[in-house]
């Protein structure tokens, strides 16, 4: 996990009463003792919302790279700030449920809309998704679904193509290729992950044929061993779309959003992903995550998963 990831669930963490860090079971009893009292919490709730947001919102600000942009961030800021969450937006018109036309195997930057809408897990100001920002999405998805297409069409004739026999050396140039193709394709997601599936089984074919050519040489069947293994340990993890959210080059999960787009997920894929992180980051996550659940239980979402994240957040 990478360092401005790691900050941003610390920084998310140390808002809860005391320190988290190492005191998972502690931060649990405070909590569920709160909550069993009765404990409204919601200007507090407010209270870390808003300061998400605004931590959001600068963030923005200090990435914009026009004049323009900055402006337009800087409205942003002072109309939070002024009306607070429940302002008109001044930008794109946010859509009706029904105005929404959602794609039946949305890419990865349609499902994390899909996530965020009407999501309690996310700010306030989050929760909503416009019209326009459905369709930037839907076509920065179709366009990398192209690309992919395209990579997989090219490797196959650059294979078709190579001598017979083929030489070791042309055999790690495909398999390197491919390795690079499986996660972009994955990274993509949607109808993209046909062809993560597709690369993925002729690099299994191209791994093979390696093997083979140094069937007589151990410390070369050891090296490839080692390199097959990380593959599978590492680049096959990008089959969960939250791995590749997590994880990904080009990440469509904003650091501050990390906590929140994981417990959106089912509890036996956050138990995935909490078990791929060091125990240290592991440790800080778990605690980030049963502050936002139980949380957002205090105000009134009933996630009909609520039992099993618990249990899994809290091992």
């Amino acid at each position: 996990m990478g360092s401005a990831v790691r900050a941003a669930i610390a920084n998310f963490a140390r808002r809860a009463e005391g320190e988290l860090v190492g005191v998972i079971g502690e931060l649990w009893r405070q909590f569920v003792a709160a909550f069993r009292a009765g404990r409204q919490g919601g200007e507090a709730l407010q209270e870390l919302q808003d300061e998400q947001e605004i931590q959001r919102l600068g963030a923005q600000w200090g990435k914009a790279r026009t004049p323009a942009d900055r402006e337009r961030a800087g409205i942003e800021a002072m109309n939070y700030i002024i009306h607070g969450p429940q302002r008109k937006s001044g930008g794109a018109p946010l859509a009706e449920t029904n105005e929404l036309e959602w794609s039946d195997n949305p890419g990865a930057r349609e499902a994390y809309l899909i996530k965020r809408w009407n999501n309690p897990y996310f700010v306030p100001s989050r929760r909503s998704v416009s019209t326009e920002e459905l369709f930037e999405a839907q076509k920065a998805d179709g366009d990398r679904y192209l690309l992919a297409q395209s990579l997989l069409s090219g490797l196959s004739k650059e294979i078709g193509e190579l001598p017979s026999p083929m030489t070791v050396a042309d055999l790690h140039k495909i398999r390197t290729d491919l390795d690079e193709l499986i996660r972009f394709a994955v990274s993509v997601g949607g109808r993209a992950k046909t062809i993560a599936v597709q690369a993925d089984r002729i690099r299994d074919t191209v791994v093979m044929t390696i093997r083979e050519a140094y069937s007589g040489d151990d410390e070369a069947l050891e090296k490839i061993e080692k390199a097959d293994t990380y593959h599978k340990d590492h680049v096959r993890k990008f089959y969960l779309p939250i791995m590749a959210e997590i994880l990904g080059a080009d990440r469509t999960t904003p650091d501050e959003e990390l906590i929140p787009s994981l417990v959106s997920e089912d509890p036996a894929t956050i138990a995935i992903v909490l078990e791929s992180m060091p125990e240290e980051d592991r440790a800080v996550t778990q605690a980030a995550a049963l502050k936002l659940v139980l949380e957002a239980l205090e105000e009134g979402y009933i996630d009909s998963q609520i039992d099993e994240k618990l249990a899994v957040l809290f091992q």
